[in-house]
């Protein structure tokens, strides 16, 4: 690669095949005779078709108007509701249908048909219910109370008597069936009446023998004795229960007690808790006639020592009758505490086993009270539950025979809340068709399809024609577009396209190739000194699009290297009538050298090398080294270098020779290349990571609606060129020499004959 170093890798292209108003004008003018085709067969046709019958055999169509007022009737009566009330919308549009399905109800329509048997002539054969049944047109007017009937036919008279028996035999089928409905609902009203009344009488017989049997009015008077005395039982049982519990727990802690003094031979403890046994031992007669005799000799044995000291033979006896009197008090005191406590524990004992027995005894009795109480409260809810239900009969009795009463009045006094508010007459204006309605419709309907079949035929061909179309569908700029040979009516047709720049230099097709080389002045920012032409398919016109290129830069003062990289299908050096022994392969394989291979043609500044020996494996020769350093070097020689390559969809000729040059120009054949080819072959060179600078349009035809069509005549005139003739145009090119091949293309026309 040259040192302008390749672009950023551009976007996938992203086809558009949206429509703007200009590309929908040139289709209308493309396809003109197509839309004029439709507007004569179908419009001009259409309208012809809607007046003749409007004057041969016109429809005419017979109404009639039925008014549903709503009321009771439909929903039924309501038998606590008052005889006015209305129902909601919804349901009453609901209604309105219902009856529009009554109006089509075959039986109705079978009795109009007979009704109307030798009368009418419109509905026949083996089932005319059926056919009218289709024909005839029931609907409801949204946001009213009405619904229309009719019927379009060529006879009013009969249209009218037809629409008039529907509506007859319609009404007569309601209030008959309304009759019908009124007396089966009374019917069962009377029914349900008798066996409420039956229910009645039984639940009342019943009452009454219960209330005997259980003496229900006694039944209560007991009942609240016996809450009252279930209620003084339960204090008491929770009184006894309080004792108990405070017994058992005094005998526990004796009990306890007890076993420690055993244990200790203290009966301290004992005394502390039990007050009553230390009371018994303060109040026992012996214990205080002890201790007022041991009183006594304490007080003698202080006066005697006073007197006569402590070793009188007197205080001696007085002390030992001192310790004799206290040892007698400690033994009473002991036996009279044993006493107590034996006592105390019989008393504790006794009083825990009253309080169980008293606790039992009453809890017995509050079983026996409850039961009794729970037995008198059943018979009293039996019974307040037998009186409940009677009453319930007995409202039901009551709303069933008002209903029925209601009922009754209803049925004498109502009127039937639908009615025919509007009979039909016979139709004098023709309904169908409307001549100005139908003709406007066929003609827009005619140019409607006319435009569509011609944007179908547009969308549906997928081919490029227009540089517009390569832009909005392939998303790829285009740098030229070259017109076809056949439309320069100054050229001739055995022009060689290959050196037409060189040859008429003034024509069209060589200002197209001026034009792409200045597209290419600006399709980088940096300075482009290699350039890879491909294309999508062979015959595309790539090798002439390359020559032209070469030749017109040439012209421009700028030395130009010419390179045919396009081993399978050499045509340069036919082109430019020049040997092709030597050439690209002999350079690449080193065969010669590039100055031996390089030829100066007869194009002042540009030199040509031609393809050469054809090699066995084209690919991998041109991603050599070789071919890089040959395009850099001569990227130093030649102000620019253009490479002739091999098409871009069909070979991988060109896959690795991408990244060698600046940038890529991809030639697509008008009328032949697809949008689908076109975008497949710019999205291969944008992953190969080449830059490409854009298209060339070929070969395009200057079609009606398209492009040149006034362009050759603009062009010439502004340019001043005279008319030449094609004899005299092909008289001043030089000779060039045929191109022929040593076998024939697989696919397609060779790019020189392009």
């Amino acid at each position: 690669m040259t040192e302008t170093a390749q672009q950023p890798t551009q976007t996938q292209p992203t086809a558009v095949i949206a429509l703007g108003p200009a590309d929908v004008w040139r289709i209308v003018r493309k396809r003109i005779w197509l839309i004029i085709a439709c507007f004569v067969l179908f419009g001009l046709g259409g309208t012809g078709g809607v007046i003749a019958w409007f004057y041969v055999k016109p429809l005419y169509t017979a109404q009639g108007l039925v008014q549903v007022e709503p009321g009771q009737r439909q929903t039924g009566v309501a038998l606590t509701a008052g005889y006015q009330e209305q129902i909601p919308t919804p349901l009453f549009d609901a209604y309105l249908e219902s009856q529009v399905m009554a109006i089509k109800n075959n039986r109705v329509l079978r009795n109009a048909l007979d009704a109307l048997k030798g009368k009418q002539t419109m509905f026949g054969g083996a089932n005319p219910s059926f056919v009218l049944r289709k024909k005839l047109v029931v609907s409801h007017i949204p946001n009213s109370q009405n619904i229309v009937v009719q019927l379009t036919g060529p006879d009013g008279e009969q249209l009218r008597d037809i629409v008039r028996e529907v509506l007859t035999q319609y009404i007569e089928q309601l209030e008959a069936g309304q009759a019908q409905t009124d007396a089966d609902r009374q019917q069962e009203l009377r029914v349900e009446r008798d066996d409420l009344r039956r229910q009645l009488d039984d639940l009342a017989r019943g009452l009454a023998r219960y209330r005997d049997e259980s003496a229900i009015t006694v039944a209560d008077e007991r009942g609240s004795e016996q809450m009252a005395r279930l209620n003084e039982l339960v204090r008491q049982l929770t009184v006894t229960q309080a004792a108990l519990a405070e017994t058992s727990a005094a005998w526990e802690q004796f009990q306890e007690l007890r076993k420690q003094a055993e244990e200790t031979g203290d009966l301290s403890p004992i005394l502390m808790a039990f007050p009553d046994v230390t009371e018994g031992l303060r109040r026992d007669q012996t214990v205080i006639g002890l201790r007022r005799q041991l009183s006594m000799v304490e007080q003698n044995l202080q006066g005697v020592q006073q007197r006569f000291g402590e070793q009188h033979d007197q205080v001696r006896r007085l002390s030992v009758q001192l310790q004799a009197a206290r040892n007698d008090l400690e033994a009473q005191q002991s036996e009279i505490l044993n006493q107590l406590v034996q006592q105390q524990e019989a008393v504790l004992q006794n009083r825990y086993s009253q309080a169980r027995v008293l606790e039992a005894d009453l809890q017995t009795r509050v079983g026996e009270a409850r039961a009794a109480a729970i037995s008198v409260a059943k018979l009293t809810a039996e019974y307040r539950a037998r009186e409940q239900k009677y009453q319930r009969v007995q409202e039901m009795l009551n709303t069933v025979e008002d209903g029925l009463e209601r009922m009754r009045i209803n049925s004498a006094i109502s009127r039937a809340n639908i009615q025919v508010v509007s009979w039909p007459d016979v139709p004098v204006e023709p309904s169908e068709p409307r001549p100005i309605l139908y003709s406007f419709a066929a003609i827009l309907f005619s140019l409607a399809m006319g435009m569509g079949l011609s944007l179908l035929i547009e969308l549906m061909d997928t081919r490029l024609r227009t540089p517009a179309q390569v832009v909005r569908q392939v998303g790829v700029p285009v740098l030229a577009s070259v017109p076809d040979l056949s439309e320069d009516d100054r050229l001739s047709l055995q022009t060689n396209l290959a050196l037409v720049s060189q040859s008429v230099p003034e024509s069209l097709i060589a200002e197209a190739f001026r034009q792409l080389r200045t597209s290419l002045l600006f399709a980088s920012d940096r300075p482009i000194k290699s350039i890879l032409i491909s294309s999508v398919s062979p015959g595309d016109g790539k090798s002439t699009v390359a020559a032209n290129l070469a030749i017109t830069t040439a012209r421009s003062g700028r030395r130009v290297l010419l390179i045919e990289s396009n081993f399978r299908r050499p045509t340069l050096a036919r082109a430019f009538d020049v040997p092709d022994g030597v050439g690209l392969s002999n350079v690449l394989v080193g065969l010669n050298t590039a100055s031996e291979a390089i030829q100066a043609t007869a194009i002042e500044n540009l030199d040509l090398l031609v393809a050469g020996l054809p090699p066995p494996s084209p690919a991998e020769l041109l991603g050599s080294p070789s071919m890089r350093r040959l395009v850099t070097e001569m990227a130093d020689r030649y102000d620019q270098i253009l490479i002739d390559g091999a098409p871009m969809l069909i070979v991988a000729d060109n896959h690795l020779l991408v990244d060698n040059v600046d940038g890529v120009v991809l030639v697509y054949q008008a009328d032949r290349n697809t949008r689908g080819m076109a975008t497949r072959a710019a999205r291969q060179v944008l992953s190969l990571r080449g830059q490409l600078f854009g298209a060339v349009l070929n070969h395009v035809r200057a079609t009606k609606g398209g492009y040149f069509r006034e362009s050759f005549d603009a062009y010439y005139d502004y340019a001043g060129n005279p008319r030449q003739s094609a004899p005299a145009a092909a008289a001043a090119m030089p000779a060039a020499r045929p191109i022929v091949r040593d076998e024939p293309p697989p696919a397609g026309p060779d790019d020189a004959d392009a």
